[in-house]
């Protein structure tokens, strides 16, 4: 199991940083540090970060998902994938699918789960289809969005007060409390830091 999160680091105030890593319009120019986004893969086996990207805080393509997209080789057939809501993208999904990697994650606020449709198997816990996006990202090409499916297979799962999405179907191979416990480990699992 693979563990993927980011942050935000401050930087050390030098001209080439300056330059690299602008510090947020929120700061005085001169009286602010640069600041940097961090995007890493860790395993959960061993603790070890096993691979990161880093770009400006703020700019095209330079948030999370943007980088993490550099981070993709990192997953290969067999791996699953824990992230929190902000993962949770059909398109990202697909990808990882598409790899042979199985994902959990938060479901993203912005996605409304409705467990009266789609193939009930339990309490709060369904099988549904996502229907790919009409609208086509800004960073992939046209032939790339054609090559997306036009759905993806997903279980969705309530667990306390979260709703999980994961691409384990079958509840039989992976019961929901072996789903909620994996992703406690979100919870207990500290953010990457700059400390």
């Amino acid at each position: 199991m693979k563990l993927t999160d980011g942050t935000t680091i401050q930087m050390p105030d030098t001209r080439q940083n300056q330059r690299e890593f602008p510090q947020p319009g929120s700061q005085e120019p001169v009286a602010g540090f640069p600041l940097a986004r961090l995007v890493g893969v860790i395993s959960l086996a061993h603790g070890a970060l096993l691979d990161t990207a880093m770009g400006p805080y703020q700019g095209k393509g330079m948030g999370e998902n943007g980088l993490f997209r550099e981070l993709l080789g990192c997953f290969v057939a067999g791996d699953v994938m824990l992230a929190d809501s902000y993962y949770c993208s059909y398109f990202l999904i697909a990808e990882l699918q598409r790899r042979g990697v199985d994902v959990l994650f938060e479901q993203h606020g912005a996605r409304h789960t409705d467990f009266r449709s789609g193939q009930k198997i339990g309490t709060r816990e369904h099988v549904v289809a996502w229907s790919k996006p009409v609208t086509r990202p800004e960073w992939m090409t046209a032939q790339e969005y054609v090559g997306y499916p036009s759905d993806l297979t997903l279980r969705e799962v309530k667990v306390g007060k979260k709703v999980l999405v994961t691409s384990f179907l079958n509840p039989r191979e992976v019961c929901k409390c072996e789903l909620g416990n994996s992703s406690r480990m979100l919870l207990r699992t500290p953010p990457l830091s700059s400390d």
